[in-house]
């Protein structure tokens, strides 16, 4: 990782899951990741907020990223454009 993406592991936290085909990032408490939604989309990178697995509206900080479909450098690429996001805030 480079520059942003090294900023954003700093405040980010994850697990490394032993299967399947997502991971879950949880953000500070307090981050909407709903509301960044918006703001990955227009850096060309998705993810599923965390509320949308909560029947509570739990994990307003937490992120369902696929990692299954993708080629290492396109993982790379979307590290790069989330990182940014979440260093927008």
């Amino acid at each position: 990782m480079c520059g942003v993406a090294e900023q954003a592991a700093a405040i980010v936290r994850f697990t490394e899951p032993a299967g399947g085909f997502f991971i879950w990032l949880s953000l500070p408490d307090g981050t909407d990741a709903l509301g960044l939604l918006s703001k990955a989309i227009a850096r060309n990178v998705e993810f599923m907020p965390g509320p949308k697995f909560s029947s509570r509206q739990g994990l307003k900080n937490c992120l369902r990223l696929s990692f299954a479909y993708y080629d290492t450098p396109d993982l790379l690429k979307g590290i790069e454009r989330l990182a940014a996001v979440i260093g927008q805030g």
